[in-house]
């Protein structure tokens, strides 16, 4: 296989030592020949960004380049091995093809619902129809509001109190207090879960 990484003007030892760190981490912690690029170009460009903080009078530059280059290496390694991340604990794609009669197949992810996925994961609080229903209340909570404060609600959706307060000059502190009446109100209607 060849690789493609070239280091032009990079000094040559920092290349060597990356590209041997790079070689020792292929087979370990589930990396492959395939991510032997990646690796390289990684710890590369930490070195490059730690690299202007060299100071001559602590350290010769061979040294500090290893030592940048083997702390990245540890951590590349801890970020594989954490719990929620550790490769031994995928067995299966979510792209694997699975059986389902009659000499059909889907993705296994076709199969999963999403929802739920997001719910266990702590991503989602509500199903779709839930969702749907409260989506519905809130449009006649919004509905029923003051146009300063439904305006104002509108607004938020898509910018910041100091955006809203610099278009339309009026002061930040009063833009609160409008926003604390249409938290009151949300309360009073049970929305509080948009709050």
């Amino acid at each position: 296989m060849e690789f493609k990484n070239r280091y032009d003007g990079i000094e040559e030892y920092a290349v060597r030592i990356i590209k041997h760190k790079a070689r020792q981490l292929i087979g370990s912690v589930g990396f492959t020949e395939s991510d032997r690029e990646d690796l390289e170009q990684e710890m590369m460009l930490n070195l490059l960004c730690i690299l202007p903080k060299y100071d001559s009078s602590k350290a010769q530059r061979n040294t500090f380049i290893t030592r940048i280059v083997e702390y990245r290496v540890s951590t590349i390694v801890e970020e594989r091995v954490v719990g929620k991340r550790d490769w031994r604990l995928c067995t299966a794609s979510m792209n694997d093809r699975l059986d389902v009669g009659e000499g059909g197949s889907v993705e296994r992810l076709e199969v999963y619902d999403m929802d739920e996925y997001l719910r266990q994961t702590g991503r989602l609080s509500h199903t779709s129809s839930e969702r749907l229903e409260l989506s519905i209340d809130l449009g006649y909570v919004i509905a029923s509001l003051p146009p300063e404060l439904r305006i104002l609600c509108e607004r938020l959706k898509t910018e910041s109190v100091t955006e809203i307060s610099r278009d339309t000059g009026i002061p930040r502190g009063t833009l609160y207090g409008r926003i604390k009446k249409i938290r009151n109100l949300f309360e009073d209607r049970g929305l509080r879960d948009y709050l």
